[in-house]
């Protein structure tokens, strides 16, 4: 499978930080979700999988690819 291009990505999930250590969460495990879901769709998670982490906010994304097959597409 080629390199996902930037434009092929979705937000899955958005949290503040803060209010996420607050509830004893941190980002590397919201991150894990979803590579556990992309293992289970056979894709390589490195690839569908991105961690961003930016002014306070962590934000998970995933390929368009990933999304579409958790949607059912």
């Amino acid at each position: 499978m080629p390199a996902v291009q930037d434009d092929e990505w979705v937000v899955a999930e958005s949290y503040p930080v803060k209010e996420m250590e607050t509830n004893g969460v941190t980002p590397d495990w919201v991150a894990g979700k979803w590579y556990d879901v992309a293992e289970d769709m056979a894709l390589i998670p490195e690839n569908n999988v991105r961690l961003i982490i930016e002014n306070g906010v962590c934000r998970v994304e995933v390929s368009t690819y990933l999304m579409e097959c958790v949607r059912g597409f």
